[in-house]
């Protein structure tokens, strides 16, 4: 009796130690089936992640680009915009050729009214006024900064009688048909075209290597 008694004993100790066993290590692989494929999410997304922007960037560079400059527009009167916008358009896609020099007011031309430009603030001796064209400066010194940027010979180029708040002090470039002209040589083995974009809130010039 009591021998029967001893082995019913044993075999529940038996029992009992097999269940935690089983249940420790089915909670064990449990853990460590949930954390795996975690990490692999994780890893896969961040690389994905990572492709997406660069193969963009790469898509997006503009290798032919040589410089770009961009001023601020702080005046916004209607018709200083108005000529900016209208020079732009004469200026966008002109071409340099290799050693050829490239005159703002000979592109440009005469502003007057016949030619869709009209009277906006000037500089006059350090003193605002008003003027036919006014506002086209902004654009020569846009371009004049670009120029420098990219390393070509600045030929004639004229300050402002007082300082403009567009360009950093001493890198503005004054134009008045007939007495000053900015102009500077391309000084590149291949073509320049000048790209222009006018925005409502900057002025935008990019010199590109014309293929």
């Amino acid at each position: 009796m009591i021998k029967s008694y001893v082995a019913l004993f044993l075999c529940i100790i038996l029992c009992f130690l097999f269940s935690s066993c089983f249940i420790t290590q089915n909670s064990e692989n449990s853990e460590s089936t949930y954390n795996i494929p975690n990490v692999t999410q994780y890893t896969q997304q961040d690389a994905e992640i990572t492709l997406t922007t660069s193969i963009t960037m790469e898509s997006t560079a503009n290798e032919n680009e040589i410089s770009r400059f961009s001023t601020i527009l702080y005046n916004k009167e209607e018709n200083r915009v108005h000529n900016i916008k209208t020079a732009a358009k004469k200026l966008n896609h002109t071409v340099i050729e290799p050693g050829e020099i490239f005159s703002f007011n000979k592109t440009i031309g005469e502003r007057t009214q016949a030619r869709g430009y009209k009277k906006a603030s000037i500089l006059v001796d350090g003193e605002k006024k008003t003027g036919t064209g006014g506002g086209i400066c902004q654009i020569s010194s846009t371009i004049y900064n670009a120029a420098l940027d990219a390393d070509m010979k600045v030929i004639e180029r004229h300050k402002h009688s007082k300082e403009v708040p567009y360009v950093p002090v001493g890198k503005d470039a004054a134009v008045v048909y007939g007495a000053k002209d900015f102009s500077f040589k391309n000084t590149k083995d291949y073509p320049v075209e000048i790209l222009i974009t006018v925005t409502e809130d900057e002025v935008q010039i990019i010199l590109n290597k014309k293929t």
